[in-house]
Order: structure tokens, then C-alpha cells, then sequence
């Protein structure tokens, strides 16, 4: 088990769909649950004349006890054989919908609870639409009580068929829909026989099968200014790592600011002199020029930095009881950056729970509902599309002093007015022995390309490229400017990769040719 790939994950439903009690039954059955806690529990039980009930293992709060609902969003500990895990036990009620968005803002993953007996509910829509706007896309579905409804695959079947089409609407894709009981630990940590219909994984199981999207190496680096300290006559910049890594000898830019210089030193407490570090961890750097940053600024590598943006175009959830309103100016708090923002369109106004546009260009949002807004920031921020990089594409909206809302940026506007980079090809083309391609599988965010003679001269000699995607949101961009050149091209998929060869003249290329680089 590693100590150091703690998943955080975030329980979602409808409240009385047994959130608590499938949390309980994870601690009973992980033997995470101290003696003491248990009799505890069971004294409980058997002074208010009841049989045992997992559900108290979170409920913490006398109130909660009273009223047997959930009130606060709980964190608590349980792990397995693979690693330990953060539980987050977010509340279910409408007028708890605030707790559940703090709840679920550093989670890894989520549980989307449902009720086998009642079905997808109105807030089980709404939960599940938060769980998107903060970007958490490793999402399992457990279906629970079907010991209520005799273990029926058919109920199974259509409350299956019910939150996988909702899902679907808000770009969720599940990794499993489970049936359970919670009560009875049926598919919780083993297969007790009821549900013989069933062959995927129990719930464990499909927890064991998450990743740490919050510790993400393999993205571009995104390093969030938390402070500057002075410390030895030189300036530290600390913060949390949110994706990427850095090194010693880097060179970086701070943004917005857009000053650039080198690493000089990477460290941590204790460690002075550390070569390298990465996505989740906390550190400070120094760095060869001194440089007078302050919070909020990101730093990134030049060749792939996050936009510089004074317009945001995002989609919001509301929470607070006052509305949201057009012509309003709010404080929008992004990584470590805070920003003066006036909301100048509400673009949409949709209903949360079933995602129709129910007004165009309107002037307010109301508590729980989504909208699609414009805002006009005072200063420059350093930003990202939340389906780019999660930790710079999503963001809360505070209203005075109150965090009131949160939202995910669907579209940046530069300084130039657009989000989109340029790609010189001649820089980007490579000619090996593996064959001739161009690589955008690190580029992100929108794309437009500079064609250089060269590389058309190349083509027009009977040569080939191949064009190595990031997905294929990259195909109309390459086809724009195969169109604009008079040039052919065909493409392939394979797995989740796409990849494209473009020509001039000559025969079409076929599979070896994708394996072999497009020679």
C-alpha cells in the first residue's frame, strides 16, 4: 500500500438514499471502525430501541441524531489493501447543496448514490451536475436498497439506464454502475449471491481502480504563487505543485505578470536541494533573477503556459439565497489568484436538474440554478479550460464575503482577443527514422498553425506526415489548413489516440503507414 496516493472521494445523493449508511458499512468493512466507536454506536442503537445502524458512524453531530439526516460535509478515514482513502460524506438536502459544493471541490473521484426503490431524483440531477462542474470525471454509481426491491435486475436495469443518459447530457462518463445493499454489504466489499446477474467489480474494487487526478505529472506545470518569503536574503516562491513537475534549471514564466527566468533552487523543508518535484506536492523555488511576484501569479513553462485573460466565459452554479445578477461585480477566487469580476451577460439560464435552457440573456440566477455567464475581470489571471487542467479551470464566486457559487471556464479570451495558440509547423515538424510527424499531443486548449514554405515544399515533393493528436477536438484545425493548402488527408484511431497523415498527391496511406510515421 502507498502511504502517499491518498484518494479523496466524494459521496453524492439524494438525501435518505443512504449516504451515511454506505459510508459505514465501508468503515465495518475495511475494519476501520476503534472498538470504542462501535459500542458506542451500538449503545445508541439499543437505547433508542433500533438495530444496529451504520449510518451513525458519520453522523456525528447530536443535531443529526435527532433528525437523521446529515447536516455538515465529514471527512474521515478508511483504506484497503492498496491505499488509504479520504471519505467525503457530502449532504443531500437542497439547502445543504453549499456544503456538499466545499465538500466535493478536492475530491478525486466520486460516489453517486441512487435508490434502487425510488429511482433518479431531482437532487440526485443536481449533485451530479456539481460533480462536472468541478471537473471530477472518475465517477462510480452505486445503486442502492435493492434489498427492498428483491434484488431485481430489472429495476437494476432501468435506474441504470436513467443516470447513465443524465450523466451522458453533462459529459460524465461512469466507470461502473453497481447494484448494492449498503444495509446488508451486498457488492459493498464482497459478493454475498444475491445479484448472480451482476459480474463487475464491488465497490472497493472500483475504488482501487481510481487515480490521482489531483497529482497529475503528465499535464502541463501549473505551480499557483501561495506566498513569497524572504528567508536568508533570498526570495522563496512556495505553493502547492497542481500538475506537472519542475526542475532545477527550468525556464519559467510567472503569469500574468510575464516575467521569465530560470529555477535556481527547488525545495522543502529540511531539503534545500532538491533536483526535481511534482504534481501534489507542496515546495518552494528560488529562482536566478529576483523577481518581485506576488500570490495569485502561476507559474508555467513558456512553451505551455495557461492563457492570460481579462474575459472568462463560464458555466456557474448558484447557491446563495440572494441572485445571482447581471451588471453585478463579484470576487471570483482561482488557485491561489483573486479577481474583481463583473458578470456581464447571463448568456443561459438553465434548470440544474434537468439542464434545459430556460432563459436566454437573462438577468438573474435564483439559488441552485446554472447559467452560462460572461465576465469582465479588472486585472489580468492566469487561467486554464477546466477541460484542459482541472486546478486552473474552476473557480468559486464570493458575493461580499460569502462563497456563493462555483463555476468552470468554458472559453479564455486573450489579450488578442482569442484562446487560441499559433503552431509554427517549422518548428514542430520532425524528420527521423521513424518517420516524418508532428507532435500535439502535449498542446492544449485551441489551436490555429503557421505554414512555412518548407513544410508545403516537403508535401509537394510526394512525402508524408503524420499529425499526432491530443484528441480528436484537434482534427478540425489540421483539416482547416490541409483545406486552405490543397492538401489530402486521412485518419486513424486507435485505442483513445488519433492520429492523421496529411499528402498532397499519391496513393492514400493506409494502417502500416500510421505505424511507421507516415513514410
Amino acid at each position: 500500500m502507498n502511504q502517499n496516493e491518498t484518494l479523496k472521494i466524494v459521496i453524492v445523493g439524494h438525501v435518505d438514499h443512504g449516504k451515511s449508511t454506505l459510508i459505514g458499512r465501508l468503515f465495518y468493512d475495511t475494519g476501520s471502525i476503534p472498538e470504542v466507536r462501535y459500542q458506542e454506536i451500538a449503545a445508541t442503537c439499543k437505547a433508542q430501541g433500533r438495530e444496529f445502524e451504520f449510518a451513525y458512524l458519520m453522523d456525528a453531530l447530536e443535531e443529526e441524531r435527532d433528525q437523521n439526516i446529515t447536516i455538515d460535509t465529514a471527512s474521515t478515514f478508511f483504506k484497503t489493501e492498496k491505499r488509504p482513502y479520504v471519505i467525503i460524506d457530502a449532504p443531500g438536502h437542497k439547502q445543504f447543496l453549499k456544503n456538499m459544493l466545499t465538500g466535493a471541490s478536492s475530491a478525486d473521484a466520486a460516489i453517486l448514490l441512487v435508490d434502487g426503490a425510488e429511482g433518479v431524483r431531482e437532487q440526485t440531477k443536481r449533485h451530479a451536475y456539481v460533480l462536472s462542474l468541478l471537473g471530477i470525471r472518475q465517477v462510480v454509481v452505486t445503486v442502492n436498497k435493492l434489498d427492498m426491491v428483491g434484488y431485481d435486475r430489472k429495476i437494476f436495469g432501468q435506474v441504470e439506464n436513467d443516470i447513465r443518459a443524465f450523466l451522458h447530457s453533462v459529459g460524465i462518463t461512469p466507470s461502473h454502475v453497481i447494484p448494492i445493499s449498503a444495509r446488508e454489504g451486498e457488492n459493498m466489499a464482497s459478493r454475498l449471491g444475491h445479484t448472480p446477474w451482476y459480474s463487475g467489480p464491488t465497490v472497493l474494487e472500483a475504488l482501487d481502480t481510481f487515480e490521482n487526478v489531483h497529482a497529475d505529472r503528465s499535464l502541463p506545470l501549473r505551480f499557483p504563487v501561495q506566498d513569497v518569503y524572504k528567508w536568508d536574503d533570498k526570495r522563496i516562491y512556495v505553493g502547492r505543485i497542481e500538475s506537472g513537475e519542475i526542475r532545477k534549471g527550468d525556464e519559467v514564466i510567472f503569469l500574468p505578470s510575464g516575467k521569465i527566468t530560470r529555477v535556481k533552487s527547488v525545495e522543502k523543508w529540511l531539503k534545500p536541494d532538491l533536483f526535481s518535484a511534482g504534481a501534489g506536492e507542496s515546495i518552494g523555488i528560488t529562482t536566478e533573477d529576483e523577481l518581485f511576484v506576488e500570490r495569485g501569479e502561476v507559474i508555467a513553462r513558456r512553451d505551455n503556459a495557461p492563457v492570460k485573460t481579462r474575459e472568462i466565459k463560464a458555466s456557474i452554479f448558484w447557491l446563495a439565497d440572494q441572485p445571482f445578477l447581471a451588471g453585478k461585480t463579484y470576487t471570483l477566487k482561482l488557485a491561489t489568484a483573486e479577481v474583481t469580476a463583473t458578470a456581464v451577460a447571463i448568456e443561459e439560464r438553465l434548470d440544474s436538474s434537468s439542464l434545459e435552457v430556460t432563459e436566454r440573456h437573462a438577468k438573474e440566477l435564483l439559488s441552485t440554478e446554472v447559467g452560462n455567464v460572461v465576465f469582465a475581470l479588472k486585472n489580468d489571471i492566469a487561467a486554464d479550460l477546466y477541460s484542459e487542467n482541472i486546478a486552473l479551470g474552476r473557480f468559486v464566486v464570493e458575493d461580499g464575503t460569502l462563497i456563493s457559487g462555483g463555476g468552470i471556464v468554458r472559453s479564455l479570451s486573450s489579450e488578442a482577443g482569442t484562446s487560441a495558440q499559433t503552431i509554427r509547423l517549422d518548428e514542430k515538424f520532425i524528420i527521423s527514422e521513424d518517420g516524418s510527424f508532428v507532435d500535439l499531443t502535449r498542446e492544449r486548449g485551441e489551436i490555429d498553425f503557421y505554414v512555412t514554405t518548407s513544410f508545403l515544399d516537403y508535401l509537394g515533393a510526394g512525402n508524408r506526415i503524420l499529425f499526432r493528436l491530443r484528441d480528436p477536438g484537434q482534427v478540425g484545425p489540421v483539416a482547416l489548413m490541409a483545406f486552405e493548402h490543397d492538401l489530402n488527408f486521412v485518419f486513424n484511431r486507435s485505442r483513445d489516440r488519433v492520429n492523421l497523415i496529411l499528402y498532397r498527391f499519391g496513393e492514400e496511406p493506409k494502417l502500416a503507414d500510421f505505424e511507421r510515421g507516415g513514410l
